[in-house]
Parts: C-alpha cells; structure tokens; sequence
C-alpha cells in the first residue's frame, strides 16, 4: 500500500510531561490541553523521542507520531543533508517548560560522553527564549574561581546554590547552554527549549525533594562533575537588542542564535520559508500565526508548533504587530 503524499505543513499534538516541579501555566498562558490534577512542566512540542513523541494533529497523517512518520518518510520528511549527517536519528527536540517551582541544578554531557557510556548517539546543548517571567531567575554556570573539588565539596554540604550564578531573567531573553554547562530553570519562569534530542539530565542538586512516587529523586553527581565544563561563562542576551539591531528593518526574519547543532530565527513579519535542505519547525509564541503552502494553510495559536517537511515553500505571516513566532532548523 502506497503512503499518502507528505502534507506541506504538519501541525504538532505535544506530549505532555508530568513534573513535580510543573504547574498549570501552559493551560492558562497557551492553551494546552492538561490532564486534570496534574502538574505538567513540559510539553514536547516537537519530539521523535521514544514514549515522548509529538503526534501529527491534523491532516492525512492525524493520530501519527512523529518518529512513526519519520520511519516511513525519511529523507522527504527531514531532507537529504540531515540524514547526511544524522542518520536515521531525528535532530531536534523542542518544548515549552513551566516552571512552577525550581528545577534541579544539573548538567548534560556532550556527543564524546553520551557514545562513550552507552547513553545514547547525542548528548545535550540547547537554548531557551525566555517567555514569561514572575520576576524569575535562572542557575547560570558557575561563580568565578569555583573549582571541582569546590563544588563538589558545596553539594556535599547541601550548599550548591552558594557556588552557582544566578541571573535574573524577563521575558525576550535568550540563553544558549552548550553540554557542560551547570544550569537550572527557576520558578516564576516559562520558557521555549530547542535542543538536540536528547532527554540526558544529570542532577547534581535537587533540594533533598521528593519526587512523583514520593521518594527521593536520584541525583548524578560523579556524572555531572564528569561532563561540567568548569571554564563556561554563559551570558544571558537580549531578543529585543537583536531585533533593534536587524540590517533590514523590513525584513521580517531575525537570526538569534546559529550553533553546531541548530538555529533559531525569531519572525515579526511575513517571510517565506524554503525548506530545500532540511525541515522547519514553527511555534508561534505571541498573537496567531498563519502558515500558507500552494495547497494548505495552517493557523497556528500561541504556543502551537508546527513542522515544515523538507522540499517545501511555505509563507509564515505573524498577525500584524502582535504575532511572532520562532523557527528552529537544524544545523546541517
């Protein structure tokens, strides 16, 4: 049996992730379809994780998820140069994260690590944009001077965040986290995630808490001091800064971060997206956002995510003046 035509747009169903840290702010800010008595602190917007896929909401390939649709089209899904480099493995990950209260302190390793111990093909750089704050802050690195043996020394000590830098943060900033870097999300905080796809966290810290089942939840330590790059100073910068600073004003596109792994793009104005090498995935974060192919349209509400299969030429318009939305790629 013949598969039906890859539609030019596929609108994304997130998997939603239970968290003892999570709230209820992704029903109220965007929408999200929680499941009652719940605290959810993730919605995997798009995912080809195994048990955590995203599925495709509407369409001919409705209830599909999304590796289940990579398996039967590959490279006319994702484009040649991204099985090149990937392989069959999916590149990217993306979710939005409601932090109700503080995340643990912890870290992710990088490709070298992950392949060596067994723990997977990628490790785990990402980036966030900050959405919406509550006058929140964020673990970012650590301390100037803070050595191994000294944090180890603080986690023994039940003392970590004494060690760790914290920045204050609002929503538009944006924030790249290369694997290594010790970091953590706070509460207050709702934020946009684009990552390789990988779910590899070692927690070094977590507030004596208990988790879900009521136990203690496990920490990684001697994990996480392995992969810490102690030299990381990561810096928190400023979308609207980026947007100010645009070449052509008119254009409707700007490049926020463009890494070894991915590139974000912020759009404020109508662009056209030509998906010649790879995919896109879209996710409006303000207003609506409306996605027009030669044979489909799509209306994107805020925080909906929709992917753009390779080969396609789709225009992405933000509503006027009050639509955005973000376009992750990955980096080929």
């Amino acid at each position: 049996m013949s598969l039906p035509q890859l539609p030019e747009i596929l609108p994304l169903r997130p998997y939603l992730r239970e968290m003892v840290w999570g709230g209820r702010r992704l029903g109220e800010l965007y929408g999200k379809r929680l499941p009652a008595d719940k605290s959810i602190g993730e919605a995997f917007e798009l995912s080809a994780l195994a048990g955590r896929d995203s599925t495709i909401a509407s369409g001919v390939l409705e209830g599909r998820g999304l590796a289940d649709v990579l398996g039967d089209y590959g490279p006319d899904l994702v484009g040649d140069a991204v099985i090149a480099r990937y392989g069959d493995a999916f590149p990217l990950l993306i979710k939005l994260i409601d932090a109700q209260d503080d995340l643990s302190i912890q870290v992710h390793p990088d490709d070298v690590y992950a392949r060596a111990h067994a723990l997977g093909t990628y490790g785990k750089t990402e980036a966030w944009v900050i959405l919406h704050s509550d006058a929140g802050r964020i673990a970012l690195g650590l301390e100037d001077g803070v050595s191994a043996e000294d944090f180890s020394a603080a986690i023994a000590a039940g003392e970590a965040e004494q060690v760790v830098h914290f920045e204050s943060v609002s929503a538009g900033d944006v924030v790249y986290l290369p694997a290594g870097t010790v970091h953590a999300l706070c509460r207050g905080v709702v934020i946009y995630e684009v990552q390789q796809s990988s779910d590899i966290t070692f927690r070094l810290y977590d507030y004596d808490r208990d988790g879900l089942d009521g136990g203690k939840r496990e920490l990684h330590v001697e994990q996480g001091l392995a992969v810490t790059d102690f030299s990381l100073r990561p810096q928190v910068q400023k979308l609207q800064q980026k947007l100010a600073q645009k070449l052509k004003p008119y254009d409707g596109s700007t490049t926020v971060l463009d890494t070894d792994y991915f590139r974000l793009d912020v759009i404020d104005g109508e662009i056209e997206v030509d998906t010649q090498f790879t995919f896109a995935a879209v996710t409006a974060t303000a207003g609506h956002v409306t996605l027009s192919g030669d044979k489909q349209e799509c209306v994107l509400g805020p925080g909906d995510t929709a992917m753009i299969p390779a080969g396609q030429n789709v225009r992405v318009c933000p509503a006027p003046e009050v639509g955005r939305c973000l376009i992750a790629t990955p980096t080929t």
